[in-house]
């Protein structure tokens, strides 16, 4: 990762795109109101960052009113089972074929390019050595309760940090100390 304050080389190059897909980005940086260089810049690190391994870490995706009904219907005891099971199974191997490792930094990562990359509005902030996240992410209460589950395990039976959650319908709020 980068030090926001250090500024990045660039290299200008040239590429043929079709004319049509050209259209496209122009009307998608105006919508977004940044330049086409920044939003290209943006396409091709979300490719890089998460596109390039998430196929092979088996990801795909889902609608999020899909996943909420299938979550919907289980208990708070199921959900907890199923955020160990995924925990212990499955994001090890997404750490490592995503970031190479699977540590605290990779964890967080990860969990900020899977928000950003799901539309999903967050907010991580780092006082001192305590980090606060903030997920809204608009699908449900038990939704709330697998994620928190989810990054409890992680957070202190994989990376032994202590963490407090606050959970609501569709908000999950944690803060844990780095050291």
């Amino acid at each position: 990762m980068n030090d926001e304050n250090q500024k990045e080389t660039t290299e200008g190059i040239t590429f043929r795109i079709p004319s049509n897909s050209v259209s496209q980005l122009r009307e998608e940086s105006k919508k977004k109101q940044m330049s086409l260089s920044t939003l290209v810049n943006q396409i091709l690190k979300d490719h890089l960052d998460w596109h390039t391994y998430a196929a092979q870490a088996k990801m795909f995706h889902v609608p999020r009113s899909t996943f909420s009904r299938l979550v919907d219907n289980l208990t708070e005891e199921e959900l907890s089972e199923f955020a160990v099971t995924i925990a212990k199974k499955d994001f090890v191997d997404i750490g490592l074929l995503l970031r190479g490792e699977f540590t605290l930094p990779s964890f967080l990562n990860i969990l900020e390019n899977w928000s950003r990359m799901s539309s999903i509005p967050y907010k991580h902030e780092i006082n001192r050595d305590v980090h606060n996240f903030i997920l809204q992410h608009d699908m449900g209460r038990n939704f709330s309760f697998l994620i928190k589950e989810l990054y409890r395990y992680i957070l202190e039976d994989m990376f032994e940090r202590k963490s407090d959650f606050t959970i609501t319908d569709n908000t999950l709020i944690f803060r844990f100390r780095e050291n």
